[in-house]
């Protein structure tokens, strides 16, 4: 879990009231996630969720709660967002902008499994063909840059632990590719479409979470975030379950079942484009560079108990990353059924 902001009674009974609320019956830090602090309240005779974001700026509070009104009204499967009193999208909580959501019903992601990947993909196809008409602006906040920012610190240092020492050389090499990601068609994205950010009703996709990461990029990025998310078994390096050196999972590796569910969903709502197509293991390769670089830098802080904190292991990106530069573009695409 993630609560880098206590929060007292006082405190959320008075962010309950700006949001029109009576004081909360009930309340409960949520377990998951290790980005913001997030709290379950119980408030009036319902459930919402308070989250507080941590290192955010009131423009990006602002444009997450824009996507999320123009995603309602257009019926995808977001949380309802709840306006704070005074008709603002969010208020200050601690100094830090916190947005309030009704709460939205429905279990984690189990298992997965192509089925559960097809509606992912479909999801996220319907988000792309919902983007002609969204009108905001906001740059990819993790691009290529911020993510040079995160890994120059353990690229300067000059005797890091052996594991991550011998990971370098991969390092270095995909942030030079970073630096020239192909062009593609852009639009609006989740840019964080992991299974913990979508909840199932049955065997139903129910809802789709947490758009904080949401911004305007290519949709190659979308599709590579979500084919490392969603298509990945195991929990160390292997493609194809050809175990690595060191494997503690030999059957670790990109699962075609499920890669191909994931775009074949997509499709189905919205036609995977030539440019998309070309672009996309780049992309994707570079969406595990960024995942691999954002959980080295997490490890440095900010500072907080381990009781509230769980850490996320870099390496397991540095292995999708790995198992991707070994694909190669003609590998990826025979993977994911894309070539000619």
């Amino acid at each position: 879990m993630a609560v880098y902001t206590v929060l007292s009674p006082e405190a959320l009974a008075d962010a309950a009231a700006r949001f029109g609320l009576p004081p909360p019956e009930r309340v409960r830090p949520e377990p998951r996630g290790y980005v913001n602090t997030s709290y379950h309240l119980w408030a009036g005779g319902r459930r919402f969720f308070l989250r507080v974001n941590e290192g955010k700026t009131a423009a990006d509070a602002g444009f997450e709660a824009e996507v999320q009104r123009f995603l309602f009204d257009a019926r995808y499967p977001v949380p309802a967002l709840v306006p704070a009193a005074d008709g603002r999208a969010f208020i200050e909580v601690a100094g830090k902008p916190a947005l309030l959501f009704a709460y939205a019903p429905g279990e984690p992601t189990p298992a997965l499994e192509p089925e559960r990947c097809r509606q992912a993909g479909e999801q996220l196809g319907r988000l792309h063909e919902l983007a002609a008409g969204f009108g905001g602006a906001r740059d990819n906040p993790y691009g290529p840059a911020r993510v040079e920012a995160w890994l120059a610190p353990f690229l300067r240092r000059p005797a890091p632990e052996p594991e991550l020492a011998a990971a370098l050389p991969l390092l270095r090499e995909a942030l030079a590719e970073a630096r020239r990601l192909p062009g593609a068609p852009r639009g609006l994205v989740h840019g964080d479409l992991f299974p913990d950010n979508v909840l199932w009703i049955g065997d139903r996709l129910s809802a789709v979470l947490d758009w904080e990461m949401s911004c305007v990029e290519a949709f190659a990025w979308d599709l590579g975030v979500a084919l490392c998310a969603w298509a990945w078994t195991g929990s160390r390096s292997s493609v194809q379950g050809e175990p690595g050196p060191g494997d503690e999972s030999p059957g670790a590796g990109f699962d075609r079942a499920n890669v191909r569910a994931l775009l074949a969903g997509y499709g189905a709502r919205r036609r995977l484009d030539p440019d998309t197509a070309e672009a996309l293991p780049a992309w994707t390769r570079f969406a595990a560079l960024r995942f691999t670089a954002s959980r080295l830098d997490a490890a440095q802080g900010p500072a907080a108990p381990p009781e509230r904190v769980v850490r996320k292991d870099w390496r397991e990106f540095r292995d999708r990353l790995a198992a991707l530069r070994g694909l190669g573009d003609e590998g990826f695409r025979e993977l994911a059924g894309l070539a000619p």
